[in-house]
């Protein structure tokens, strides 16, 4: 294990990396401590993204035998998750978002194909096209997919592109969010017992949103944005109850 993670390497006996060596020169406690956070830098577990944000630590969402495991770092665990995740994630974050995305994207294609509609996922051909999915039957819809888990349930990024091409396209034009469970993010295959609804917005909801451009206020690459509640409806589509994936892998 050791080995395989970069800590140690075998020559003509084992020799630890420096890391390594270092954290076993640390006394007693303090060098335990060293060595479990190496391991959890070097291996993060899957729900350490999900149990840890910029609020600090949910440990709801870490397995029970896991955190039975941990307690042992009492009352420095919660320190430590937060220094694995800073160290194991800082550079992995834009490819675990796409992970979740793809899978929100695959879950809505799979919905409709399973309705008798036959979608054409052009994010895959180009991002130009300001939205993820479209589908005529024979109404042209043009649906952009957005991914949240339990804590940014009902936020999104939204790109200047997908913004502008939802006012130009208006009543074709609309946003799903396929919101997962916490048991998704550990799960090894997702299926639709992993998503806890799927909720929709249309674009002339996201254009009272939106501020307007003005002389004193333009963005152009995307903006964070929180509608409330009350202007997301929960959408009809069926997800496919055959529909399953493999779960979502560790950067």
């Amino acid at each position: 294990m050791l080995v395989d993670r970069g800590l140690a390497r075998i020559g003509r006996s084992l020799e630890l990396s420096p890391q390594l060596a270092a954290a076993t020169d640390c006394r007693d406690a303090d060098g335990l401590f060293q060595v479990a956070r190496l391991l959890l830098i070097t291996a993060p577990p899957a729900w350490l993204r999900l149990a840890v944000s910029r609020d600090g630590v949910t440990r709801e969402y870490i397995p029970a035998s896991d955190l039975d495991s941990l307690r042992w770092l009492e009352p420095n665990l919660d320190r430590l998750l937060i220094e694995a995740h800073e160290h194991a994630y800082s550079s992995a974050e834009t490819e675990w978002q796409k992970q979740i995305g793809d899978a929100a994207e695959l879950f809505v294609l799979a919905a409709l194909r399973h309705s008798g509609l036959k979608p054409v996922h052009v994010a895959r051909i180009s991002d130009v096209y300001g939205y993820d999915i479209e589908v005529r039957d024979p109404r042209t819809e043009r649906i952009e997919v957005k991914a949240a888990g339990p804590r940014t349930a009902r936020t999104f990024h939204l790109s200047r592109n997908e913004f502008d091409k939802s006012q130009q396209h208006g009543d074709e034009w609309r946003l799903l969010q396929v919101i997962f469970e916490s048991s998704a993010f550990v799960a090894e295959e997702l299926n639709q017992s992993h998503v806890e609804g799927v909720y929709e917005i249309d674009s002339h909801q996201l254009r009272r949103i939106v501020p307007p451009d003005s002389p004193r206020f333009f963005w152009e690459e995307s903006a964070l944005i929180t509608p409330p509640e009350e202007a997301w409806r929960r959408s009809h589509l069926a997800l496919d109850p055959e529909f399953t994936i493999p779960g979502f892998r560790s950067a």
